[in-house]
């Protein structure tokens, strides 16, 4: 009878394991299935008259799942209430089971053990059956072993999303055997562990720490590259998921065959939202760059014919030395012939125009941008537009005496010792009158202290007409 009562008892609580209140014995459902017909088996054994040794080995199935009833219920009783109520504790999936395995085995042995079965014998009988369950059970013990490995290791952790060979997902579950990810399509893709621990796997957090979003397009190689990250940066400063801090960055990638490719990192606590953060970043740059008038090239060769444009950069020299102080008393013609000797050069931010130590008879104008005058390891001064610099090397014909470097994006005007020599050669009563303009400006920065004594006047004109009577009288026919 005895059975009979376990029996009926575990039949109708796994009939309330279907209402709604009891949802906590759901987790016994099966407990509460196997303890109900094993015990049912065992009391119909009885009735049917003498034991017999069916008897014997149903009642062994019937301690068995009883065991197994009371070890699933006492380690729902641990982990769910105990250490995650109680605690505050989160038993991850992977050591549950296999805790829960090992419990069961082992009060499935003391269950054997005190049927008087010996488990260990069993064990050892054959080392061939041995030898052939451990061949079988190869792929499943490396998977097992791989998913320890990973629960130990505590980085996959659940709602974290990762990817691996070009799928993203977020972790709903790592078991014993597999690890499931939720993509961004609501597809639930399951991944053995062994692979898991093979692969090259990205870990992009639960969004609690920023991460960049590479993104390139490509831009006509007409285009200043500075100009491009100007409307780059602004672009990418105003996107949905994307945080002001740190600051997108805007790199030069590459020249490619159609075009300066840039690439735009901007950083993000949602990386997941890299499609949404990639479409809108292209699709915004080609509004701006549409607007700006810079071209997107298309991916393909194209001929084109050579033909005659107008160049304005004769036009931008002049205006750059009729703003110079030293230059801005000379008649047009001048200002015109010396322009046309000389050379328009553009420079990036950071980009030194001249190095200390470097050896440059080169005079040079600030047209538009400013730079700063750096000696050694110190600043020692900044220039402007219309400013002038590089005379002491272009006057002693010494090495450079401080680097001079671009803040921004800067365009100067280089007047080569040649240029001025052919101009002179036509007008040499200019050698009086620049050197004058030099010494005085020589006199300003002895005043600040960012310059060094030189000879006086005077000999700065006579200096400056024997230097450039020697290129004169070197290089007859430059123009």
């Amino acid at each position: 009878m005895a059975f009979a009562l376990i029996g009926v008892v575990a039949l109708l609580l796994f009939g309330a394991t279907r209402l709604p209140r009891l949802k906590v014995l759901r987790s016994l459902r099966a407990g509460f299935g196997m303890v109900a017909v094993s015990s049912l088996g065992v009391w119909g054994l009885e009735l049917a008259g003498e034991p017999t040794p069916w008897t014997k080995w149903a009642g062994l199935v019937c301690a068995l799942s009883i065991a197994y009833l009371a070890a699933r219920a006492a380690l729902l009783v641990l982990f769910d209430w105990l250490l995650v109520q109680r605690f505050g504790v989160p038993i991850p999936r992977l050591a549950r089971d296999v805790i829960a395995l090992f419990a069961y085995l082992v009060i499935g042995a003391i269950v054997l053990q005190e049927a008087g079965i010996k488990v260990g014998p069993l064990l050892a009988t054959s080392a061939v059956l041995t030898v052939i369950i451990g061949l079988a059970l190869q792929e499943t013990l490396g998977t097992l072993l791989a998913g320890l490995t990973l629960a130990w290791e505590q980085r996959l952790t659940t709602g974290s999303w990762v990817e691996l060979d070009e799928v993203m997902g977020k972790i709903e579950e790592l078991g014993w055997r597999s690890l499931v990810l939720r993509t961004r399509l609501g597809e639930r893709i399951v991944i053995p562990n062994s692979t898991v621990a093979r692969s090259r796997l990205r870990l992009f957090g639960d969004g609690s720490e920023p991460v960049a979003v590479p993104v390139r397009l490509g831009v006509a190689y007409g285009v200043a590259p500075d100009r491009v990250k100007d409307i780059l940066t602004s672009v990418c400063a105003d996107l949905p998921h994307v945080l002001e801090r740190p600051a997108p960055l805007i790199l030069t990638a590459q020249f490619a065959d159609s075009a300066v490719v840039y690439e735009c990192r901007p950083w993000t606590r949602t990386p997941w939202l890299a499609p949404e953060i990639h479409d809108t970043i292209l699709t915004r740059s080609h509004a701006a760059l549409r607007r700006a008038e810079m071209e997107i090239p298309f991916p393909q060769r194209t001929l084109h014919l050579a033909t005659p444009r107008a160049d304005d950069r004769p036009t931008q020299s002049i205006e750059a030395l009729a703003r110079c102080e030293l230059f801005s008393d000379l008649a047009p013609d001048a200002l015109n012939d010396l322009s046309e000797r000389s050379s328009w050069l553009r420079f990036a931010p950071g980009e030194a125009i001249v190095t200390e130590g470097d050896a440059s008879t080169a005079l040079f104008v600030l047209a538009d941008g400013t730079a700063e005058v750096v000696h050694g390891e110190d600043t020692v001064g900044t220039l402007s537009s219309g400013d002038v610099f590089g005379e002491i090397a272009f006057l002693t014909n010494t090495p450079r005496t401080a680097t001079v470097r671009a803040q921004q994006a800067t365009a100067v005007v280089k007047v080569d010792s040649t240029a001025l020599a052919a101009l002179l050669e036509t007008r040499e009563e200019l050698a009086a009158e620049l050197a004058e303009r030099m010494a005085e400006r020589r006199a300003q920065l002895e005043k600040t202290g960012r310059g060094r004594a030189e000879p006086q006047r005077a000999g700065l004109v006579d200096a400056l007409r024997y230097h450039l009577g020697r290129l004169v009288h070197s290089e007859p026919g430059t123009k």
